[in-house]
Protein backbone atom coordinates (compact mmCIF):
# COMPACT_ATOMS: atom_id res chain seq x y z
CA UNK A 1 0.00 0.00 0.00
CA UNK A 2 1.60 3.30 -1.07
CA UNK A 3 1.95 6.23 1.23
CA UNK A 4 0.62 9.39 1.39
CA UNK A 5 3.05 12.50 0.87
CA UNK A 6 1.27 14.58 -1.40
CA UNK A 7 -1.48 13.97 -3.81
CA UNK A 8 -1.14 15.05 -7.48
CA UNK A 9 -4.69 16.52 -8.45
CA UNK A 10 -5.87 15.95 -12.33
CA UNK A 11 -9.57 16.92 -13.53
CA UNK A 12 -11.16 19.68 -13.07
CA UNK A 13 -14.95 19.28 -12.96
CA UNK A 14 -18.22 21.42 -12.75
CA UNK A 15 -21.24 21.17 -10.37
CA UNK A 16 -20.85 18.46 -8.63
CA UNK A 17 -23.95 16.89 -7.43
CA UNK A 18 -23.38 12.89 -7.25
CA UNK A 19 -21.62 13.50 -4.02
CA UNK A 20 -23.22 14.71 -1.10
CA UNK A 21 -23.00 18.32 0.19
CA UNK A 22 -20.13 19.38 2.56
CA UNK A 23 -21.72 22.45 4.21
CA UNK A 24 -25.34 23.53 2.60
CA UNK A 25 -24.92 24.51 -0.99
CA UNK A 26 -21.13 24.89 -0.81
CA UNK A 27 -19.55 23.20 -3.60
CA UNK A 28 -19.80 24.42 -7.10
CA UNK A 29 -16.44 23.50 -8.37
CA UNK A 30 -14.33 20.32 -7.24
CA UNK A 31 -10.84 19.39 -7.83
CA UNK A 32 -11.02 15.03 -8.16
CA UNK A 33 -8.47 12.61 -8.24
CA UNK A 34 -8.31 10.58 -11.75
CA UNK A 35 -10.42 7.72 -12.02
CA UNK A 36 -9.87 5.38 -15.25
CA UNK A 37 -12.92 3.03 -16.86
CA UNK A 38 -12.84 -0.56 -16.49
CA UNK A 39 -11.26 -1.42 -20.25
CA UNK A 40 -8.37 0.92 -19.53
CA UNK A 41 -4.12 -0.63 -18.19
CA UNK A 42 -4.04 -0.99 -14.97
CA UNK A 43 -3.27 2.84 -13.20
CA UNK A 44 0.11 2.95 -11.77
CA UNK A 45 -1.91 5.44 -8.89
CA UNK A 46 -2.39 2.95 -5.90
CA UNK A 47 -5.78 2.49 -4.88
CA UNK A 48 -5.57 3.51 -1.43
CA UNK A 49 -3.18 5.85 0.34
CA UNK A 50 -2.56 6.19 3.87
CA UNK A 51 0.36 8.27 6.05
CA UNK A 52 3.33 6.76 7.29
CA UNK A 53 3.21 4.60 10.75
CA UNK A 54 5.88 3.81 12.28
CA UNK A 55 6.52 1.44 15.55
CA UNK A 56 8.61 2.32 18.14
CA UNK A 57 11.52 0.24 16.95
CA UNK A 58 11.28 2.40 13.54
CA UNK A 59 11.16 6.02 15.77
CA UNK A 60 14.23 8.64 15.23
CA UNK A 61 16.39 8.85 17.86
CA UNK A 62 15.64 12.53 18.88
CA UNK A 63 11.80 11.09 18.98
CA UNK A 64 12.60 8.61 21.46
CA UNK A 65 14.61 11.18 22.83
CA UNK A 66 11.62 13.40 23.33
CA UNK A 67 8.99 10.67 23.93
CA UNK A 68 11.18 9.91 27.17
CA UNK A 69 11.22 13.71 28.38
CA UNK A 70 7.85 14.50 27.72
CA UNK A 71 6.60 11.25 29.51
CA UNK A 72 5.54 12.39 32.47
CA UNK A 73 3.27 15.24 30.50
CA UNK A 74 1.60 12.88 28.52
CA UNK A 75 0.50 10.56 31.17
CA UNK A 76 -0.57 14.00 32.94
CA UNK A 77 -3.15 15.37 30.06
CA UNK A 78 -3.91 11.36 29.53
CA UNK A 79 -5.10 11.12 33.51
CA UNK A 80 -6.92 14.22 32.80
CA UNK A 81 -9.34 12.33 29.73
CA UNK A 82 -9.42 8.81 31.86
CA UNK A 83 -6.50 7.04 30.49
CA UNK A 84 -4.24 5.48 33.19
CA UNK A 85 -1.16 5.09 31.27
CA UNK A 86 0.50 3.17 34.25
CA UNK A 87 -1.62 0.25 33.65
CA UNK A 88 0.00 -2.48 32.19
CA UNK A 89 -1.13 -3.69 28.24
CA UNK A 90 -0.20 0.01 26.52
CA UNK A 91 1.50 0.23 23.50
CA UNK A 92 1.95 3.01 21.16
CA UNK A 93 2.67 3.92 17.25
CA UNK A 94 3.73 7.15 15.30
CA UNK A 95 1.69 8.66 12.60
CA UNK A 96 3.95 10.88 10.16
CA UNK A 97 1.79 13.96 8.82
CA UNK A 98 3.75 16.29 6.25
CA UNK A 99 1.86 19.60 7.33
CA UNK A 100 2.47 18.65 11.13
CA UNK A 101 6.57 19.17 11.02
CA UNK A 102 6.88 20.54 14.75
CA UNK A 103 4.48 17.62 16.30
CA UNK A 104 5.14 13.88 16.87
CA UNK A 105 1.42 12.29 16.84
CA UNK A 106 1.62 9.00 18.78
CA UNK A 107 -1.45 6.94 18.76
CA UNK A 108 -1.81 5.58 21.84
CA UNK A 109 -3.53 1.31 22.66
CA UNK A 110 -4.77 -0.87 25.14
CA UNK A 111 -6.34 -3.90 23.85
CA UNK A 112 -8.95 -6.38 26.23
CA UNK A 113 -9.14 -10.23 26.29
CA UNK A 114 -12.76 -9.41 25.23
CA UNK A 115 -11.44 -7.43 21.57
CA UNK A 116 -12.03 -3.93 23.12
CA UNK A 117 -9.65 -1.15 23.05
CA UNK A 118 -9.20 2.36 24.64
CA UNK A 119 -7.56 4.57 22.26
CA UNK A 120 -6.26 8.43 22.62
CA UNK A 121 -3.97 10.53 20.45
CA UNK A 122 -1.36 12.37 22.33
CA UNK A 123 0.37 15.14 20.23
CA UNK A 124 3.64 16.04 21.55
CA UNK A 125 5.26 19.45 20.28
CA UNK A 126 9.20 19.02 19.06
CA UNK A 127 9.79 22.80 20.25
CA UNK A 128 8.95 24.42 23.89
CA UNK A 129 4.84 23.83 24.23
CA UNK A 130 1.84 21.85 25.55
CA UNK A 131 0.87 18.14 24.93
CA UNK A 132 -2.35 17.87 23.61
CA UNK A 133 -4.33 14.74 24.23
CA UNK A 134 -7.75 14.02 21.70
CA UNK A 135 -10.01 10.62 23.46
CA UNK A 136 -10.86 8.41 20.96
CA UNK A 137 -11.73 5.46 22.54
CA UNK A 138 -12.48 3.75 25.96
CA UNK A 139 -12.96 0.22 26.17
CA UNK A 140 -14.50 0.84 21.82
CA UNK A 141 -16.85 3.46 23.29
CA UNK A 142 -16.43 6.94 22.00
CA UNK A 143 -16.53 9.84 24.52
CA UNK A 144 -19.95 11.66 25.00
CA UNK A 145 -19.01 14.10 22.54
CA UNK A 146 -16.96 12.04 19.51
CA UNK A 147 -13.53 12.94 18.58
CA UNK A 148 -14.47 13.01 15.30
CA UNK A 149 -16.41 16.56 15.17
CA UNK A 150 -16.07 17.99 18.61
CA UNK A 151 -15.16 21.39 19.00
CA UNK A 152 -12.10 20.51 20.82
CA UNK A 153 -10.71 18.33 18.51
CA UNK A 154 -10.46 20.97 15.85
CA UNK A 155 -9.54 23.60 17.90
CA UNK A 156 -6.25 21.27 18.88
CA UNK A 157 -6.10 20.79 15.10
CA UNK A 158 -6.08 24.00 14.07
CA UNK A 159 -3.72 25.06 16.22
CA UNK A 160 -0.96 22.59 15.49
CA UNK A 161 -0.96 22.72 12.10
CA UNK A 162 1.23 25.86 10.69
CA UNK A 163 -1.06 28.89 9.05
CA UNK A 164 1.23 28.89 6.26
CA UNK A 165 0.81 25.46 5.44
CA UNK A 166 -2.93 25.28 6.20
CA UNK A 167 -3.52 28.26 3.68
CA UNK A 168 -1.85 26.39 1.21
CA UNK A 169 -2.59 23.04 1.83
CA UNK A 170 -6.66 24.33 0.56
CA UNK A 171 -5.75 25.40 -2.65
CA UNK A 172 -6.40 22.98 -5.89
CA UNK A 173 -2.50 22.29 -6.40
CA UNK A 174 -2.14 21.94 -2.43
CA UNK A 175 -2.16 19.03 -0.07
CA UNK A 176 -5.64 18.97 0.53
CA UNK A 177 -6.19 15.40 1.23
CA UNK A 178 -3.01 15.27 3.18
CA UNK A 179 -4.73 17.74 5.62
CA UNK A 180 -7.82 15.71 5.42
CA UNK A 181 -5.62 12.93 6.10
CA UNK A 182 -3.78 14.48 9.17
CA UNK A 183 -7.28 15.42 10.96
CA UNK A 184 -8.98 12.02 10.46
CA UNK A 185 -5.37 9.86 12.11
CA UNK A 186 -5.82 12.49 15.04
CA UNK A 187 -10.02 11.96 15.71
CA UNK A 188 -10.04 8.16 14.74
CA UNK A 189 -6.36 6.93 13.72
CA UNK A 190 -5.34 5.10 10.64
CA UNK A 191 -7.20 6.25 8.05
CA UNK A 192 -7.01 4.49 4.76
CA UNK A 193 -8.46 6.17 2.00
CA UNK A 194 -9.80 5.67 -1.30
CA UNK A 195 -8.05 6.93 -4.04
CA UNK A 196 -9.09 5.51 -6.98
CA UNK A 197 -12.09 3.30 -7.94
CA UNK A 198 -10.69 -0.52 -8.43
CA UNK A 199 -12.90 -4.03 -8.59
CA UNK A 200 -14.31 -3.74 -5.54
CA UNK A 201 -18.65 -3.29 -6.59
CA UNK A 202 -18.98 -2.85 -2.27
CA UNK A 203 -17.78 0.66 -3.09
CA UNK A 204 -18.94 1.43 -6.06
CA UNK A 205 -21.04 4.48 -4.76
CA UNK A 206 -17.62 5.51 -2.19
CA UNK A 207 -16.72 9.11 -3.21
CA UNK A 208 -13.24 9.39 -4.11
CA UNK A 209 -11.23 12.30 -3.02
CA UNK A 210 -12.64 15.59 -3.44
CA UNK A 211 -12.25 19.66 -2.83
CA UNK A 212 -15.02 21.48 -3.05
CA UNK A 213 -14.35 25.31 -4.04
CA UNK A 214 -17.38 27.89 -3.70
CA UNK A 215 -17.78 30.07 -6.23
CA UNK A 216 -19.48 32.90 -3.74
CA UNK A 217 -16.80 32.52 -0.80
CA UNK A 218 -13.45 31.26 0.21
CA UNK A 219 -14.91 28.10 1.89
CA UNK A 220 -13.40 24.84 0.95
CA UNK A 221 -14.39 21.33 1.88
CA UNK A 222 -12.56 18.21 1.41
CA UNK A 223 -14.83 14.78 1.10
CA UNK A 224 -13.20 11.65 0.77
CA UNK A 225 -13.55 7.61 1.68
CA UNK A 226 -12.02 5.87 4.60
CA UNK A 227 -12.14 2.04 4.07
CA UNK A 228 -12.27 1.67 8.35
CA UNK A 229 -13.31 -2.19 8.19
CA UNK A 230 -14.23 -5.15 5.93
CA UNK A 231 -17.88 -4.25 4.73
CA UNK A 232 -18.43 -0.93 5.99
CA UNK A 233 -16.49 2.43 5.17
CA UNK A 234 -16.95 6.53 6.37
CA UNK A 235 -17.31 9.12 4.23
CA UNK A 236 -15.53 12.53 5.79
CA UNK A 237 -16.73 15.93 4.87
CA UNK A 238 -14.33 18.64 6.38
CA UNK A 239 -15.36 22.06 5.96
CA UNK A 240 -12.61 24.91 5.98
CA UNK A 241 -12.84 28.73 6.07
CA UNK A 242 -10.08 31.17 3.28
CA UNK A 243 -7.30 30.14 6.35
CA UNK A 244 -7.59 26.22 6.09
CA UNK A 245 -8.70 26.08 9.28
CA UNK A 246 -11.71 23.70 9.92
CA UNK A 247 -14.92 25.07 10.91
CA UNK A 248 -16.88 21.14 10.72
CA UNK A 249 -16.08 17.75 10.53
CA UNK A 250 -18.22 14.79 9.94
CA UNK A 251 -17.85 11.03 9.35
CA UNK A 252 -20.29 9.17 8.36
CA UNK A 253 -20.50 5.07 8.71
CA UNK A 254 -21.97 3.23 5.41
CA UNK A 255 -22.43 -0.43 4.66
CA UNK A 256 -21.01 -1.39 1.40
CA UNK A 257 -23.44 -1.42 -1.52
CA UNK A 258 -24.82 -4.86 -2.67
CA UNK A 259 -26.02 -4.36 -6.53
CA UNK A 260 -28.90 -6.94 -7.12
CA UNK A 261 -27.91 -9.73 -9.82
CA UNK A 262 -30.33 -10.45 -12.41
CA UNK A 263 -29.38 -13.57 -14.56
CA UNK A 264 -32.37 -13.89 -16.29
CA UNK A 265 -32.54 -17.92 -15.25
CA UNK A 266 -36.22 -19.95 -15.98
CA UNK A 267 -38.46 -19.95 -12.94
CA UNK A 268 -38.26 -23.23 -10.96
CA UNK A 269 -41.56 -24.57 -10.87
CA UNK A 270 -43.05 -25.42 -7.91
CA UNK A 271 -44.19 -29.06 -6.98
CA UNK A 272 -47.35 -29.59 -5.48
CA UNK A 273 -47.60 -30.55 -2.20
CA UNK A 274 -47.96 -34.85 -1.86
CA UNK A 275 -50.59 -36.36 -0.24
CA UNK A 276 -54.72 -36.64 -0.55
CA UNK A 277 -56.20 -34.91 -3.37
CA UNK A 278 -59.08 -33.11 -3.03
CA UNK A 279 -62.41 -34.23 -4.10
CA UNK A 280 -63.66 -32.83 -7.07
CA UNK A 281 -66.92 -30.90 -6.65
CA UNK A 282 -69.36 -31.53 -9.82
CA UNK A 283 -71.41 -28.70 -11.03
CA UNK A 284 -75.36 -29.10 -11.92
CA UNK A 285 -75.51 -27.88 -15.22
CA UNK A 286 -77.23 -25.03 -15.95
CA UNK A 287 -81.14 -24.80 -17.03
CA UNK A 288 -82.52 -22.10 -18.92
CA UNK A 289 -85.64 -20.25 -17.23
CA UNK A 290 -89.19 -21.40 -18.90
CA UNK A 291 -90.55 -18.45 -21.52
CA UNK A 292 -93.21 -17.00 -20.13
CA UNK A 293 -96.23 -16.44 -23.34
CA UNK A 294 -96.30 -12.97 -24.02
CA UNK A 295 -100.29 -11.77 -23.59
CA UNK A 296 -102.08 -11.42 -26.91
Amino acid sequence: MRKCGGVALAAVLSVVSIFPPVAGSLASLAFAQESRSADTPPSPIPQYIELDHRTPAQFDPADVSLIRAKQREIAGEAAFFGYDLSASGWDYDQSVCPLLPDELVLHYRRPFRDGAQSLFTALVPRSPGRVFVVPVLYRNATPFRSATGSQRSIAVFNRVVPADLAAKAIQPEGKWLDLGLCYADIVYAHANVLNRSGDEVGLARAPLPLLHVSEESSVRGITFTDRNAPGQYLVWNLTLNGKGRVTTATAVQLSDYIARVRNGAALTPKPMPQGKEPPIKVLPPETEPPVKPVPQ
